[in-house]
């Protein structure tokens, strides 16, 4: 399955000052849920797709490489998640002592349930804050600031 890596950058930058798909193969270890990290294939055509994305969903608005996010765009993304987290917590809680020690499939799955209504771990994520190791686009959103304009360099498409 492919997914997306968007560069977020304070600034319009030259293409060739942002993130290189070249540099995740020397470094798996900064994004380990990647079988390959290369650039997109069309760019410009993937960044539209976010733009129209994000225009569906009333997160944000996208003018050309830059976008801003709407101050209430976490709330409208995660609306109704909270009561799944909820109950994947009291799913966790049932567990009694024999279950945690010798159903370790049955656990894993529990605990993976919990995480991924979180956060899902194969999304998109956006390269931000100057790191190498992307972020899921839905922390981003958590922690997005509504006046701020973010300007897209690279976008990498990972395979996982």
């Amino acid at each position: 399955m492919h997914n997306y890596i968007y560069e977020l950058l304070q600034a319009p930058a030259p293409a060739d000052e942002w993130a290189k798909a070249w540099e995740y193969h020397g470094h798996p270890d900064a994004f380990p849920i990647a079988v390959t990290v290369e650039d997109a294939k069309d760019r410009s055509a993937v960044i539209a797709r976010f733009g129209a994305w994000l225009k569906e969903n009333r997160l944000g608005e996208l003018n050309g490489e830059t976008f801003t996010i709407d101050a209430q765009a976490a709330d409208r993304y995660f609306e109704g998640r909270f009561a799944a987290f909820q109950q994947a917590v009291m799913a966790l809680q049932q567990l009694n002592e024999a279950k945690f020690i010798h159903e370790h499939d049955q656990v894993q799955s529990l605990i993976f349930n919990l995480i991924e209504t979180f956060t899902q771990k194969y999304g998109d994520y956006v390269l931000w804050d100057d790191g190498m190791e992307p972020i899921p686009l839905e922390e981003f959103l958590r922690k997005a600031r509504p006046d701020t304009r973010y300007c897209i360099g690279a976008v990498l498409d990972y395979k996982h």
